[in-house]
C-alpha cells in the first residue's frame, strides 16, 4: 500500500503505525468494478437506489401498523412486545456480519442475499397461518430490510469522493421525507382489504425495484472479470475457502454479546420489575462477557479480524460510537411514549398525534442533506456535527421549559422539528467515522455506526419504560381523587380508559398532571444524556477533509471526483492526437 494510503485516516495510521492490509476477495473485486463504472451506470445505480430506499422505508414504516392486526388475528396480541424485541435485536446484531459478508464475498452477493431475505420474510408473513411462522418471518424480514439499508450506505461510500460522501450518505434516508407522511394513509388503504396484503405487496415490489441495481452491479462485475482475465490477474472465487475470512468466531461472539444486552433492555421497557428476573440478570452478565471475549479475540486470536484492533483505539470511532448510543438513548427515551402523552395529557386526536410523531423522520433527512452540503463546501465536518447535538439540546430544553400539556403544543411541535433537524445533522457522524479509516474498513465502521443506533434506541426504550412504569402509577396514586383510586391500574394500562374521562373534570385533570409530570421527568433525563453526547462529539477528531481527499486514490469514476472524468478525457484526447500525428505522417 502506498504511503499516501496510510494518511487516508489520520487516526488509523497513527494507531497502526503501518497500513499494510491484505485485501479480501470482495474488496479486490470492488477495485475492478470501480474501474468499470461510468457516469451513466452511477446515475442508473443511484436512481435505482432512491427507488429501492423508498420502497424499503415504506415497507419498514407501514409494517409497524400491520403487526398489531397480525398478532390479534392469531389471538396472540400479548406477543406484540416479544416480536418488537426480536426485530430490535435482529436489526442490530446482523449489521456487522453483513458488512463483513460484503467485504469478503462482494457487494452484489450481499445485496442479492438481502433482497432474497426481505422478499422471503414478506412472503412468509403474508401467508403465515400461525403466530410461530409469523414471528419467524420477522427474522428474515428485518434481516433483509436492514441489510438493504446498510448496502445502500456502503454503496454511498464506494461511489463518492470524500467531499460528497456526507451528501450521498443522505440518499438512502431522503425518501423518509415522503414516507413519513405517506406510510400511514398507505397502511390504512391496505387494511381495508387485509393486513396480509401489506406484506404481499412488498414481496412483489422489493425484488422488482432491486432489478436495475442488481443489473448494474452484475454488469460492472462482469466487465471487471473480463478485464482481469485479459490482464491475467483473474482468480475465481472460492466461497468455501473464503469462509474463515468472515471471522465466524468473532461474529458469533459479537452477535451473542449484543443480543444478550439488547434483549433484557428491550424487555425491561415494558416493566421495571423485569430487571429482577433471573434470566435477564444472566443475560446482562453473559452479554458483556461475550463482548469482552470478542475484543480479546479480535486482538489476539483472529487472523482476519472483523474490527481490526487499531480501529478500537481510534478516537473518532470510540467517541463516535459512544455519542451515537447516548444520543439515540436520549431520543428513544421519549419517542416511545410521545404518542401516549399527546393522546392523554394534550387531548389530541390519533391523526394529529401521528402527524407530530412523523415530524422527526420528516425533518431528519432535511437536516442530513443540509449538513451534507455544508461538509461539501466547508471541507470540515466536526463543528457541523457538534451543532447537531447543540440543536438537540435546544429542542429538548424548549420542551422542558415550555411544554404544559394542551396549552403549549406549539412548543412540542417546534421542539420536534428542531430535534428532527438536529438528529439529521448528527448522522454526519457516519461520514466522520468513514473518513477516519481506509476504504477497506469503511463497510465495517458503517455497520458499527448503524448498530450503535440500535443499541442506543434499546437502552433509551428500557430507561424510558422503567421511568414511565415507575412514575406514572406513583403520580396517579398521589393526584387521583379518592373515588377514582380503584381505577388506577386501568387508567395506567389503557389510553382508551385514560381518555374516556371528560376533559376539565377533576379526574381527567389528575390524569393529565400525572402523565405530564412523568414526561417532564423523562425530558430532564434526556437533556442530561444529550449533554454527554455533546461532550463525546467534541472529542472526535476534526479531520481536514482536504488532506484526507488528497490521500485518496480513485480507480474509475466516483460521484464528485471530476478528476477521474478529466483523466479519461485526457487519455482519449491524447490518443486522438497521436492518431492524427500518425495520419499526417
Amino acid at each position: 500500500m502506498k504511503e499516501s494510503d496510510t494518511q487516508i485516516g489520520a487516526e488509523e495510521a497513527a494507531a497502526t503505525g503501518t497500513a499494510k492490509e491484505e485485501k479480501v476477495d470482495g474488496l479486490a473485486e470492488l477495485e475492478g468494478i470501480r474501474k468499470n463504472w461510468t457516469l451513466r451506470s452511477l446515475i442508473i445505480i443511484w436512481i435505482a437506489a432512491f427507488l429501492m430506499s423508498f420502497v424499503n422505508n415504506l415497507n419498514n414504516h407501514s409494517s409497524s401498523t400491520f403487526i398489531p392486526f397480525a398478532t390479534s388475528d392469531f389471538g396472540s396480541a400479548p406477543l406484540l412486545g416479544t416480536i418488537g424485541v426480536v426485530q430490535a435485536t435482529i436489526a442490530s446484531v446482523t449489521l456487522q456480519p453483513l458488512a463483513r459478508f460484503a467485504d469478503v464475498y462482494g457487494r452484489l452477493e450481499m445485496f442479492l442475499f438481502c433482497v432474497v431475505m426481505a422478499t422471503l420474510g414478506n412472503i412468509m408473513a403474508a401467508s403465515s397461518q400461525s403466530i410461530s411462522v409469523y414471528a419467524g418471518s420477522q427474522v428474515f424480514f428485518v434481516l433483509g430490510l436492514q441489510g438493504i439499508t446498510l448496502m445502500l450506505q456502503i454503496l454511498a461510500g464506494d461511489s463518492s469522493d470524500i467531499y460528497n460522501r456526507a451528501l450521498v450518505n443522505s440518499i438512502p434516508y431522503a425518501s423518509s421525507i415522503i414516507t413519513a407522511w405517506s406510510s400511514g394513509p398507505f397502511a390504512t388503504s391496505i387494511l381495508v382489504h387485509s393486513w396480509r396484503w401489506g406484506f404481499g405487496v412488498f414481496a412483489i415490489l422489493i425484488p422488482v425495484t432491486a432489478i436495475p441495481m442488481l443489473g448494474c452491479l452484475y454488469y460492472s462485475k462482469a466487465k471487471a472479470a473480463k478485464q482481469r482475465k485479459a490482464e491475467g490477474t483473474y482468480r475465481r472465487k472460492n466461497y468455501l475457502k473464503n469462509f474463515p475470512r468472515l471471522d465466524p468466531v468473532g461474529l458469533i461472539l459479537f452477535a451473542t454479546g449484543l443480543s444478550l444486552l439488547l434483549v433484557p433492555f428491550s424487555l425491561a421497557a415494558s416493566s421495571s420489575d423485569r430487571w429482577k428476573e433471573t434470566q435477564n440478570i444472566i443475560m446482562l452478565v453473559i452479554g458483556p462477557v461475550s463482548l469482552v471475549a470478542f475484543v480479546v479475540w479480535e486482538i489476539w486470536g483472529a487472523k482476519w479480524p472483523t474490527l481490526p484492533f487499531h480501529l478500537l483505539r481510534t478516537r473518532t470511532i470510540i467517541f463516535g460510537v459512544a455519542a451515537s448510543i447516548i444520543d439515540y438513548a436520549a431520543l428513544y427515551l421519549l419517542q416511545n411514549f410521545l404518542i401516549t402523552y399527546e393522546l392523554v395529557a394534550a387531548d389530541l386526536s390519533t391523526t394529529t398525534a401521528a402527524y407530530i410523531f412523523a415530524i422527526i423522520p420528516f425533518m431528519g433527512p432535511i437536516g442530513q442533506i443540509s449538513a451534507g452540503f455544508m461538509v461539501k463546501y466547508l471541507k470540515r465536518y466536526k463543528w457541523i456535527l457538534v451543532s447537531g447535538y447543540a440543536l438537540n439540546i435546544l429542542g429538548l430544553g424548549l420542551s422542558y421549559r415550555y411544554i404544559n400539556a394542551h396549552d403549549h403544543m406549539a412548543a412540542l411541535v417546534i421542539s420536534q422539528m428542531i430535534l428532527g433537524f438536529g438528529s439529521g445533522v448528527i448522522n454526519t457522524m457516519q461520514f466522520g467515522m468513514q473518513a477516519s479509516v481506509s476504504h477497506s474498513n469503511m463497510a465495517a465502521v458503517t455497520a458499527l455506526f448503524t448498530a450503535s443506533l440500535g443499541v442506543g434506541s434499546a437502552i433509551g426504550g428500557a430507561v424510558g419504560g422503567g421511568v414511565w412504569t415507575e412514575l406514572v402509577p406513583q403520580n396517579l396514586a398521589r393526584n387521583l381523587p379518592e373515588e377514582a383510586q380503584s381505577q388506577l391500574p386501568a387508567i395506567f394500562g389503557s389510553v382508551v380508559v385514560a381518555t374516556s374521562f371528560e376533559w376539565g373534570t377533576p379526574v381527567r385533570d389528575a390524569i393529565n398532571k400525572s402523565f405530564h409530570d412523568a414526561f417532564r421527568a423523562m425530558l430532564k433525563i434526556a437533556l442530561i444524556l444529550q449533554a454527554f453526547a455533546f461532550i463525546a462529539g467534541l472529542i472526535v477528531q476534526d479531520l481536514n477533509l482536504k488532506e484526507v481527499e488528497e490521500a485518496r486514490e480513485y480507480d474509475g469514476i466516483v460521484i464528485g471526483k471530476t478528476g477521474a472524468v478529466d483523466a479519461v478525457k485526457s487519455k482519449v484526447c491524447g490518443e486522438a492526437r497521436v492518431k492524427q500525428g500518425v495520419d499526417r505522417v
